[in-house]
């Protein structure tokens, strides 16, 4: 299991698996607010308040005046709202009416007032009204008895409540459910896209891969104008960061080549679309664009797919890398050159399923050493190593290999499965692909005026 650590923590891919989960985010949402009023609805004990407002006045010889002073008025209603809802005043008016209370009696003082909120609430609607009309009925007697020299006068009468009394606070209830519930969501997103044992950082590869990252390429955004899938160093139409980490990656293998007797490459991964061909292609175009005479070949006979990148690869099968293997065509016609690129192309337009049986031949043996002797660079686009075993095969007769690794895409112990079954001494280094940042145009931008 992946420890917690900061270094782990990339927020571009955690910040795309909450893009990707939204719907679910939004369900949960949803979900949150639906047992809440579900609760509400049919679970939760519902009450009902009856509410009148009372005016409270002194009074004189037991007739009833005008206050002689205001504040009296005020500092004697916020007592009588303290009484009201006391137990005892309660109990004195269960004793007059014979009849105990059920309802929540609730009193307050509108704020510098003489005025008096007074309300009964209680499961049953009729019920709260009835106890309140009963503190009604009874004012003046209570009035004798509980507030000697104060008159009772109601300003507004007693009014039934037919709609449950915390309603506010169910929307409220399921506001916070629904919330939480998001809340929940995302932060299980973020812990689980956390804990997914990929590449997620450049740094992943010193701490987690028993190799270094070669190269970085960053994710290219398509061309809507453009009917094309695919990037292509060549064609001009690509940022600046796309160009120049394969323009590094060529002046690497250039200063390998004249420190060791590396003449050819091969450019696998693990699983399928981790872009192997779009780095393979593109390495093929940056090392040409440096004045060297450059192969591409590919022998992913499974599922070719360099002819599809390259205007100078011929649409005739006559060309077939697996026609000349199998004797049919000589090694002159194998070869096609693209012009645009000045990249040599040997490959496939059709599938082959027994494709070990073309790579295993002395033929194809033969072709190698040949291509080698020829040209300054051989780059061999191979198929993923997770499917078949056709790379680990030809990785014997290459001086080199390089893995790509896609972004946050295959998980760390299958990439060092490959690598251990390849040979880690084989293995020149990763090429992270597909790397995904913030603000990235604009850097591009920036360095593209340096």
């Amino acid at each position: 299991m992946r420890e917690l650590k900061f270094i782990y923590f990339n927020l571009f891919t955690t910040v795309k698996d909450l893009k990707k989960n939204i719907i679910f985010i939004l369900l949960a949402i949803w979900i949150g607010f639906s047992a809440s009023r579900v609760y509400c609805t049919y679970f939760e004990k519902k009450e009902y308040s009856s509410s009148m407002t009372i005016s409270v006045n002194t009074s004189r010889n037991g007739v009833a005046a005008a206050s002689q002073n205001v504040s009296d008025s005020i500092q004697l209603a916020n007592k009588v709202s303290d009484v009201i809802s006391n137990p005892t005043f309660l109990s004195v008016v269960s004793e007059k009416t014979g009849k105990p209370f059920t309802s929540h009696v609730y009193s307050v003082q509108y704020t510098d007032t003489n005025f008096v909120h007074v309300s009964c609430t209680c499961d049953d609607p009729n019920k709260a009204y009835e106890e309140l009309g009963i503190i009604l009925d009874n004012q003046e007697q209570l009035a004798e008895e509980c507030f000697p020299g104060v008159i009772f006068s109601i300003v507004k009468n007693p009014h039934m409540d037919i709609i449950a009394s915390h309603k506010f606070t169910d929307l409220i209830l399921e506001i916070e459910y629904s919330i939480f519930s998001g809340i929940f969501a995302i932060l299980l997103i973020v812990i689980l896209s956390y804990f997914r044992d990929t590449v997620k950082n450049e740094s992943d590869f010193e701490h987690l891969l028993g190799s270094e990252a070669f190269g970085v390429v960053y994710e290219e955004k398509h061309d809507k104008k453009s009917d094309k899938d695919y990037f292509l160093f060549s064609d001009h139409t690509t940022s600046y960061l796309f160009n120049h980490s394969f323009s590094q990656m060529a002046i690497k293998l250039e200063s390998l080549k004249r420190t060791s007797d590396l003449k050819s490459v091969l450019i696998t991964s693990v699983f399928e679309n981790e872009g192997k061909t779009t780095v393979s292609s593109n390495l093929a175009c940056a090392l040409a664009a440096e004045g060297n005479k450059v192969a591409l070949v590919d022998i992913d006979f499974k599922r070719p797919t360099i002819h599809k990148r390259f205007k100078g690869f011929s649409s005739e099968e006559n060309h077939d890398l697996a026609k000349y293997i199998k004797g049919d065509i000589d090694f002159d016609q194998t070869v096609q050159f693209d012009k645009e690129s000045k990249v040599y192309l040997y490959g496939n337009k059709k599938s082959y399923k027994n494709s070990l049986e073309y790579l295993r031949s002395e033929k194809f043996l033969k072709f190698i050493k040949t291509l080698e002797e020829m040209y300054d660079f051989v780059i061999f686009d191979s198929a993923p190593c997770g499917l078949v075993s056709d790379s680990e095969m030809i990785s014997e007769y290459v001086s080199t290999v390089l893995l790509v690794v896609a972004q946050d895409y295959t998980e760390v112990d299958a990439i060092n499965d490959t690598i251990d079954n390849i040979g880690s001494e084989k293995v020149l280094g990763c090429v992270f692909n597909k790397v995904g940042a913030f603000k990235r145009s604009i850097k591009t931008k920036m360095q593209s005026f340096e």
